[in-house]
């Protein structure tokens, strides 16, 4: 599930890119897989985050999945 909104997050644990709301839990829509989640809200670790899932491209819809939202496209070298 994706949230489009206009204003900036209030939560310290949320972050907001490209009015997506990427939040420490998240929940996968409709022809998501977790390296179009992981784009999406800026998380290079969203496979490593989320062992339980053992292909990364066959996740469903309702999913519960961890990232970690980042504000800026940086990857961590």
């Amino acid at each position: 599930m994706c949230m489009f909104i206009r204003d900036t997050a209030s939560s310290n644990n949320m972050a907001v890119i490209n009015n997506v709301v990427c939040d420490e839990i998240y929940v996968v829509g409709e022809g998501e897989t977790l390296h179009t989640i992981g784009d999406k809200c800026s998380d290079p670790f969203i496979v490593e985050n989320n062992p339980h899932i053992h292909d990364p491209d066959d996740v469903y819809p309702g999913l519960v999945i961890k990232i970690t939202p980042s504000p800026h496209n940086n990857i961590p070298n």
